[in-house]
Parts: C-alpha cells; structure tokens; sequence
C-alpha cells in the first residue's frame, strides 16, 4: 500500500540514525574515561544530550511549521552530523557540552519529524502496528551501531567518522523522497504540571526512566571495558559494544509482553514489578561489580530487561487517564518530565561515579530509584483504582524519545 511505501523511508532514515547513536553511546563514554575525565565531567555530558533534547522539542513544532518536515530534517541532520564530527576536534569539556547540546536539539527535530510523518501518512486501524515496526527499526540500530568499532576502526577519529557518515546518510531517504510533505497541527507545549495533575503515577515513572537510563547507560560501557579480566585491556570496546547490544536487545525483547500484561492488569503494577526486577538486579551488581564478562552480560542484560521497559507502560497509563482533548498537552508534559529526569540522572550518576564507591554507586542509585518507583507505584495503585476498562488505551510500543501520544487523532479512536 501506499502509506507502508511512505513510512518505510522514514524508518529507513531513522533506522540509519540510530546505528550511529548507538555507536556514539559506546564511542563517547569510552572516550571520555580514557581521557581520564571525572565523573561530573561525563555526566555533565550526558546531561547536556537531554538538555538539548528538551529544547529542541520546544522548538520543532515552529521550525517545521516555518520550513517544512524535509527541510526541518536535513537542517537538523546537518547539524547532527557536524556536531559529530567537531567532537574530533579536541576533547575540551566544555567544547563537548556545547556540541551535544546540539546533537540533543537536532535529534528532538528529526524525532518529531519523523514521528508526525508516520502519524499523518498512516491509517488509524493500522497505526499500532506500524509505529511498532518503527521502533523496531530505530531500536536494531542502536544495537546494531556499536559493533562497527568493536573489531575493526580504532580511535574516537574513526568512531566519529563512522558515525558522521551514518547521520548523514540518515539525510538522503528524506531528501530523495518525492512524497507531499504532510501538515503538523499547531499543539501548544503541555506543562509537566499538568501532566501531575491528570496522571502523577505516570509522570513519576517516566521522571524514573529519564533519571536511571539516562543516568546508568552514561556509564555503562566504562564498566563493561573492564569486564574481561586480565585481558580487559585489550577488549574494551568489544566488551562494551557487546553489553550495550545486550542491554538493547533484552529492552526490545521485553517491552511488547510488558505492554501486553498491562492491557490486562493495573499498569501501575506492572510498572512497579519492572522497577522491583531492576532494583534487585542492580543490587546485585552493588555486591558483584566485577563478576566477569559472561555473568556481567547476563546480569546487564536482566537490567536492561526490566529498566528499559516501563516507558511505553506508563505512556499507556497516561492515555488512559487523559481526554482525548488533552493527549497533545499530555504527551509535551511527558517528554518533559523525562528530560528533566536525563538532565539530572547523570550528574547523580556521575558524582557517585567520581565517589570512592565508583561503580557500585552508579548501581546503588539504579537500585534505590527501581525500589522508590516501585514503592510509589504500589502507594498510588491503593490509593486511585485503575482506570474502567471502556477508558484504557491499547499498550503502543514506544521508547523514551517518542511524542507519539501527540499524534493521536481524537476522530481516529472507535467509540
């Protein structure tokens, strides 16, 4: 059909972009750590990702509606891309702060363009299943991404010329497509306060996933570096591309039957189990911070499993408690909510990294945020009873990033 056709170029170019943020995510940290930054120094980084992220998301609507979805995507490509390679330049702290603010900025435009595209080129009955074939697309990249530097190029230089060139050619699908540009309807911001008022369990669970995701993952191939033991040396982005790929794929394998048994039990529980599984993992990884590569991959894995899983939940959570008429102001809220919660994670993160506690704090903070989640959740589910089954939204697949909530057409849900 003919929508499949136009949204296929938009999961191809967003497919691209990821394989190089997952490169990234491996690149950078590594980079960073052998340039013995300190902790604050990384977090900081990290943080300014989200602080980018939050203004750009500010900002698309304007610009698309100023400049068009493909031109408003190979502007933010090219800056994405030049951010990128100005990484190469020197490895100045500051510098670094400023350029992935802007990569943060760019990647809030292409996501929002991206995600408008599919929701205005795909018809309501089919939409579940398409934007989960997008997250699919963008998610396989992001797994994908690490493993071109874990054996072959050496050196930041030729992870950020890989990656330059992959954020690039994320441009061309766009560019080349001959598809009318659809129309992005004018959706004020929502204010996080709002988003408190209507659905707080929601609200806190997303300010959870930006503040432990965000947070943990800055540090995470660091650690994974000196998973292999005496040859840990020698295999430190292969083991760090190796754990973050497994982080990934265990998030993609658990997300869709997280979703699914919330269609049928109290969302907030299952939010509440994800944070437990987490919390317990996370624990042991307190007390087994080294315990080789092997039963590190799998116990990162389970810790992908279960923290990188409940965002989708708790967007379902809040669909169910807001009107259709306030999904828009919803979904802005929401995002918000989380880049507030990645602005702050890594700079927790990364002064109990610089602590005498290193990496078992990292995991102490993962492992305290799970319990509190899960305990908040647990208080809130005795004391506001779940949404009445005509209410609740069908679960839709969705990553941290997505503002596809916004997307929804009132005129499109069947009454």
């Amino acid at each position: 059909m003919i929508f499949y056709r136009n949204v296929s170029v938009v999961m191809l170019a967003i497919g691209v972009w990821q394989i190089a943020n997952g490169l990234l995510n491996v690149a950078l940290p590594l980079t960073m750590s052998g340039a013995e930054w300190s902790g604050l120094a990384i977090g900081a980084i990290a943080s300014a990702y989200a602080l980018g992220f939050m203004a750009g998301a500010f900002y698309a609507p304007t610009l698309i509606a100023r400049i068009g979805h493909i031109r408003a995507f190979a502007a933010a490509g090219g800056l994405a891309a030049a951010a990128t390679l100005f990484l190469g330049v020197d490895t100045n702290a500051w510098l670094w702060f400023v350029l992935r603010l802007v990569f943060g900025a760019s990647a809030a435009v292409l996501f929002a363009v991206a995600e408008s595209w599919i929701a205005d080129s795909t018809p309501a009955k089919s939409r579940g299943g398409v934007i989960s074939a997008y997250q699919i697309a963008g998610r396989a990249g992001i797994v994908i991404g690490p493993f071109l530097i874990a054996g072959g190029a050496e050196g930041v230089g030729a992870a950020l010329l890989i990656a330059g060139a992959f954020l690039a050619l994320a441009i061309s699908p766009i560019a080349a497509t001959g598809r009318a540009q659809p129309a992005l309807p004018e959706k004020p911001p929502g204010s996080p306060l709002e988003v408190l008022k209507i659905a707080p369990a929601a609200a806190v669970a997303v300010f959870a996933a930006g503040l432990v995701n965000t947070g943990v993952l800055a540090f995470i191939p660091i650690w994974a570096g000196g998973l292999g033991g005496e040859n840990a040396n020698e295999n430190v982005t292969a083991a760090a591309a190796l754990v973050m790929g497994v982080i990934y794929a265990a998030s993609m394998a658990s997300q869709w039957p997280a979703g699914k048994i919330s269609d049928h039990y109290d969302r907030r529980l299952v939010i509440a189990a994800l944070g437990a599984g987490w919390a317990i993992v996370s624990l042991i990884l307190v007390v087994f911070v080294n315990p080789g590569l092997i039963a590190g991959v799998v116990l990162i894995g389970l810790w992908g499993a279960t923290s990188l899983a409940h965002y989708g939940v708790a967007i379902a959570h809040a669909a169910d408690r807001a009107d259709h008429g306030q999904l828009p102001a919803m979904a802005s809220g929401l995002l918000l909510v989380w880049a507030a919660g990645s602005v702050i994670g890594p700079l927790i993160a990364g002064a109990l990294y610089a602590s005498p506690l290193g990496m078992r704090g990292v995991f102490l903070f993962s492992a305290i945020s799970g319990a509190l989640l899960a305990g908040a959740m647990v208080l809130r589910q005795r004391n506001k009873a779940a949404p009445s089954e005509a209410d609740r939204e069908d679960f839709v697949n969705l990553h941290a990033t997505s503002a596809q909530l916004a997307e929804i057409d009132p005129d499109d849900v069947d009454t």
